[in-house]
């Protein structure tokens, strides 16, 4: 079954029609193919409807018709009786003009009821009853002179002729009713197959519409996440869009604009590894400098000279911090990014930041306040250690002097929530979806600090997106009212 379902996807994949028309041209297409069916539906209802009509026409109607001319013929043959026994009374000449004339209204009676194509044995019974008439009236003297009597088995004829066309009358009755039973059996049968060949077309009808709408909706569809991967910066995957012919122009477009994106990408992270490299080499000269300065190999230094060089060193480890932000951008958004995942205590981590931040924290009089339980984390050690620094970095930043900075965290359901708090200017609801967003920078920047890159959220949120955790903003509460950030992370990482 999986070795059908793999088949299937596969030639769903590769399947394509072979005319590459527009988009209206498919629409157009699709509405006249799918109304079809139901234009089929319409001419077989009609014609049916039709067919049914003939068919109550000569299966009803003309009964009728030959069963009212019977009994007109019954009357004709009672007063051709009547007429000619007048006459053997009478021997008036008008009385047999009179007989003449009903034989001849019988006959043409006779040929109107034959002309309907009637079935086969009131045919016979009306052919019999014409033979037979036709007999006895020839056997009538029609001159005066020479007429003679008739007997009474001669005039006995005329009950025998009348006789028959009771028994066709009744013939006729019941085949009316035959006719009406098999009418009703037929319009049975018609409405059957008109509900079971509505009901297909409407099936094959509603196949066509999902056919067509998932055949001119699927490049659209595709479209989007295409564009979409644009927009969050997917460079790499070509663009390729089968469908009609203006959507696949489209694709094409957008392939060209992908691989514009992607070589002004190119250029982009060439440009801030050289800058960043470019940076290293003068900054690594200067705090060697300074570092000199601050530890008076060269000379002592008063009290004015050592603040100087406390500023130095200072400004330094903010450069040296962007310059790193920098290259740890154009590492987190590489492909070849991955995990260099080992086993290591979470104490660990946070005391050798402590000491990396201790000028900047006593430059500014901030007091860190770390509690912090004995967790062993298995994950990356250094990309944790940057999202870490980054959210001290911010906390000193945008804190005042006398202000405290507090890293907390507990265990739960083989889980770490990793709590940074500071007491700074916090952030406003407004900027709350914006501030993982790469180079973004809030309006509160400290004049008193170097402007950021506005890189150090968006490095965290790339690299704790990898080892499958999330960063969460906290309102802030009467103990802290600037930012408060918890770093949820699972202790141990899927290889």
């Amino acid at each position: 079954m999986s070795v059908l379902l793999s088949r299937l996807k596969t030639f769903k994949r590769q399947f394509s029609l072979p005319w590459k028309g527009t988009l209206y041209q498919w629409m157009l297409a699709s509405f006249m193919l799918v109304s079809v069916p139901l234009i089929f539906a319409i001419v077989y209802a009609l014609m049916a409807m039709d067919n049914y009509s003939k068919q109550a026409h000569k299966s009803v109607f003309q009964t009728i018709v030959v069963t009212e001319n019977s009994r007109l013929v019954l009357e004709r043959l009672v007063s051709m009786e009547r007429s000619i026994r007048q006459y053997q009374v009478l021997k008036e000449a008008s009385l047999l003009e009179v007989f003449v004339t009903h034989h001849q209204q019988l006959v043409d009676l006779i040929k109107d009821s034959q002309s309907e194509h009637l079935p086969a044995k009131l045919d016979e019974r009306l052919q019999q009853l014409k033979q037979d008439e036709l007999k006895l009236f020839q056997s009538i003297p029609m001159q005066k002179e020479a007429y003679k009597p008739l007997s009474e088995d001669v005039l006995g004829q005329f009950a025998g002729l009348a006789q028959q066309a009771r028994q066709i009358i009744e013939f006729g009755t019941k085949q009316q009713s035959l006719e009406v039973i098999a009418l009703s059996e037929y319009e049975s049968q018609v409405r059957q197959r008109l509900v079971f060949i509505v009901l297909a077309s409407a099936l094959l009808a509603l196949a066509l519409s999902i056919f067509f709408v998932h055949y001119i909706t699927r490049p659209i569809k595709k479209t989007r996440l295409q564009i979409q991967r644009l927009v969050k910066e997917d460079f790499e995957t070509p663009i390729a869009i089968n469908g009609p012919k203006d959507l696949q122009e489209l694709g094409e477009n957008l392939e060209g604009l992908r691989q514009e994106l992607r070589h002004l990408e190119t250029e982009k992270q060439q440009f801030i590894r050289n800058i960043s490299h470019e940076l290293k080499t003068p900054l690594a000269t200067l705090k060697e400098g300074t570092d000199l300065l601050s530890e008076e190999l060269i000379g002592s230094l008063n009290v004015e000279q050592k603040e100087i060089v406390q500023l130095m060193q200072v400004g330094n480890f903010n450069i040296m911090n962007l310059v790193a932000n920098l290259l740890e951008y154009q590492k987190a958004v590489s492909i070849q990014s991955t995990l260099d995942n080992r086993f290591f205590a979470l104490p660990d981590l946070v005391n050798s930041l402590r000491q990396e931040y201790q000028l900047l924290l006593q430059s500014k009089q901030l007091d860190l306040k770390v509690v912090l339980p004995e967790t062993t984390l298995y994950a990356d050690y250094e990309k944790l250690k940057v999202v870490l620094s980054n959210f001290i970095s911010n906390a000193i930043k945008f804190s005042q002097s006398g202000d405290c900075i507090s890293i907390s965290a507990e265990v739960s359901d083989n889980t770490l929530q990793l709590l940074i708090e500071d007491q700074g200017p916090g952030i406003s609801d407004e900027i709350h979806k914006l501030i993982f967003e790469d180079f973004f920078q809030g309006q509160l920047q400290p004049a008193s600090t170097m402007k950021g890159t506005g890189l150090g959220l968006a490095i965290v949120g790339y690299y704790v997106d990898q080892h499958g955790g999330e960063v969460l903003l906290l309102p802030p509460n009467e103990a802290f009212s600037g930012a408060r950030f918890v770093l949820v992370i699972p202790l141990e990482q899927k290889e």
